[in-house]
């Protein structure tokens, strides 16, 4: 197989993987219709298919100079990753940068960065079971492949992690045993091909009309038939590199990197055509290219990597925004190929460079070193704080808080105030001890309300329970709390972000003795299909991935917490001009004991069944209600939902209903309080 043809058509297919990732970004059948544009669709299932051919390169060309060169694999680590590592650093410090500048910061930072781990996973085990090679090395990196995807499995990896990597194997074994494939053979891949990768587009369809409950089974042979569609499609590229190459004398080198020219029958190397010469310019710097498009199909495209942040630089027109990532990827790419060529000239002519380079590992060990300390110290100083907050955490709830028993749970409430009309805040699920968190604002309201704040089952003082976390859970909730604290009219609802689809769940069920609603960044239903678009197929396919997921959220929590990796809100800054800061450490430790924990898992894992239970949700006519909305809301319009549109649809009465907007962001409720008593007076003067 030509190494030059094959770098050739690695080039090719760089761009096709970028072509496949703006149609998963704009095109696919899964996204909603309101962000969704048609033309790149044929590209949106292909990826894996492309990213296997790679595999097999690398593979086939390990092989090949295994069997060519004397004392491969003395320094072979540190020769096949140096490359990788530049170019990988190099583009993490630039998604690191953007991320930062748009508030996006968390891991991985590149989220296309997954070949890199897959492929170097794949060089260790290459270099452990080859490096003495046996007749059953083969088998060994089978095994160690099948691990890999199994820990992927685990960890709640998208199937792209693993489907391709077995394709490896196969350029293992065609480039160990010089296999030539047929005619015949080209036709029996090109029929298995078809059948299996049409057979996994459609499994989803197929597993819907025949009514298949178990999603888990579907998936698993989705990804058995994934690998073997790309399988036999590497095996056909394979093909048609080797019977459209003649043969000539050329030195072998492995196709991830090396050079090589063939002659002709003069003995002279042929001159390229100009588009062999545009050919060998994106096939020398495949990896580069892959590594850095993705940031641009993110940074203009309509949100900036998901629904739930604002855009960056939003290119509406389809064509203009493939030229654009397309143009700016390439320049990136040789750009960013220059610099790693650099700092690789440096090291083989610059003996100072080499020193400095060495000086840095010493430093990278030294650093690793004081990261094990510090893990340490913080783990102690974590079990040292968690103790020190008891005090504070018992204190406030002897001080404050009043215990309802709600069908055998005993529901924390603090309530305080006089009047007329009971507000009851409701809070959100990223404050998960509001009793603690709504103190201040619910002693701002006091002076002229009757202010209740509840603790939902599982979260800050109250008791958990093992009932399905449900709108209707929550709306009963509410109800049953109220009906024990004896308060059943004037009642004024005052949901806050995910509790809003609690309210409008409550006021369907629970009408009677509701006044009015005052919303503040409440949630609309409509995010719930944001939450399946985009991502999932089907509601099944969402329940089985978050049964899982949640299941890994909940023990990465658990492992941070131990070690004393966990940040919490910045308490400091919202509660920064209250009293109320002597109670930031019962803030801190409820956060870090109970987010992604128990119920706080169970109520994220219902979210989009909660939105589709009022979906048809509007307010009723006679009830006097007011959307407030933040400038983070209303502008950024997260899951890509315009927030204010929904509220205008929920109004039925522009009388007594209508939405307000806030400068500010959702934290608003916790530090201007100010503000919110004074709008929450002016809505309640109308309403008298």
């Amino acid at each position: 197989m030509s190494i030059k043809k094959s770098k050739n058509i690695l080039g090719i297919f760089s761009i096709l993987i970028m072509l496949h990732h703006l149609g998963q970004k704009i095109s696919a059948p899964w996204l909603p219709s309101g962000i969704r544009v048609h033309g790149l669709e044929p590209f949106v299932p292909i990826g894996y298919l492309l990213v296997a051919f790679f595999f097999f390169c690398s593979g086939y060309g390990l092989v090949k100079s295994m069997r060519s060169k004397e004392n491969y694999f003395k320094g072979f680590l540190v020769k096949r990753l140096n490359r990788i590592l530049m170019v990988f650093v190099f583009t993490e410090v630039i998604w690191f940068i953007v991320r930062v500048l748009n508030g996006a910061l968390s891991l991985p930072l590149n989220p296309y960065s997954w070949f890199i781990y897959t492929i170097i996973i794949l060089y260790f085990g290459f270099f452990l079971f080859y490096r003495k090679e046996k007749k059953y090395s083969l088998l060994l990196m089978a095994l160690w492949i099948l691990g890999y995807s199994i820990i992927c499995y685990i960890l709640v990896k998208g199937n792209w992690w693993f489907n391709a990597s077995p394709v490896f194997l196969l350029g293992l074994y065609f480039a160990d045993r010089e296999i030539k494939p047929k005619s015949v053979h080209f036709a029996l891949l090109s029929l298995i091909f078809s059948a299996t990768f049409a057979l996994s587009e459609f499994a989803d369809p197929i597993y819907s009309a025949i009514g298949m409950s178990n999603y888990g089974l579907l998936n698993f042979l989705k990804v058995i038939l994934q690998i073997v569609a790309c399988s036999c499609f590497s095996l056909l590229i394979y093909a048609i590199c080797v019977k459209t190459t003649k043969p000539a004398k050329e030195a072998p080198a492995e196709l991830s990197g090396g050079t090589s020219e063939t002659k002709d029958a003069t003995g002279k190397v042929p001159a390229e055509g100009k588009l062999q010469k545009v050919l060998s310019f994106f096939g020398s710097m495949t990896l580069e290219f892959y590594m850095i498009h993705g940031l641009f199909v993110q940074v203009f495209g309509h949100h900036f990597l998901d629904d739930s942040i604002a855009p960056v630089m939003h290119i509406n027109n389809i064509v203009l925004y493939v030229i654009v990532v397309f143009a700016v990827s390439t320049a990136s790419a040789f750009v960013l190929k220059k610099a790693c060529d650099l700092l690789v000239y440096l090291y083989i002519r610059s003996a100072g460079f080499r020193k400095f380079t060495h000086d840095i590992k010493k430093f990278i060990l030294v650093v690793a070193g004081i990261f094990v300390l510090v893990t340490v110290l913080f783990a102690f100083n974590r079990s040292g704080s968690s103790e020190d907050a008891q005090a504070k955490i018992k204190e406030f709830r002897d001080k404050y808080i009043t215990t309802v028993d709600v069908n055998g749970t005993d529901v924390a409430v603090y309530m305080t105030g006089e009047g007329e009309h009971t507000i009851v805040i409701l809070s959100s699920d990223m404050f998960p001890c509001s009793t603690v968190h709504l103190k201040p604002t619910a002693d701002m309201l006091a002076s002229t309300y009757r202010v209740v704040v509840i603790d939902f089952p599982g979260t800050g003082y109250s008791e958990d329970c093992e009932d399905e976390r449900t709108s209707d859970f929550y709306a009963d909730i509410i109800k049953g709390t109220l009906d024990g604290l004896n308060i059943k009219d004037n009642i004024v609802l005052m949901p806050h972000v995910i509790s809003g689809l609690y309210a409008y769940k409550y006021i369907e069920k629970y009408p009677e003795g509701v006044v009015a609603m005052i919303g503040l960044d409440s949630a609309v239903p409509e995010v719930g299909p944001r939450l399946l678009g985009g991502t999932y197929s089907s509601t099944d396919e969402y329940s089985w991935y978050m049964d899982r997921y949640m299941n890994i959220m909940g023990l990465e929590r658990i492992i941070e917490s131990k070690l004393g990796y966990v940040s919490t809100p910045p308490y400091d800054q919202i509660f920064i001009r209250s009293s109320h800061v002597e109670y930031i450490p019962v803030m801190e430790e409820m956060f870090i004991t109970n987010y992604h924990q128990g119920a706080h898992l169970e109520e994220q894992r219902y979210s989009y069944k909660n939105c589709l239970s009022v979906m048809d949700f509007t307010l009723p006519e006679d009830l006097p209600a007011v959307f407030l909305v933040t400038n983070s809301i209303k502008e950024g319009k997260p899951y890509g939902v315009d927030w204010m549109a929904e509220y205008n649809n929920m109004i039925t009465n522009s009388q007594i209903q209508s939405v307000r907007h806030l400068s500010g962001d959702p934290y608003i409720l916790y530090y201007d309080r100010g503000l919110i008593k004074m709008v929450v007076d002016s809505f309640m003067t109308n309403l008298k």
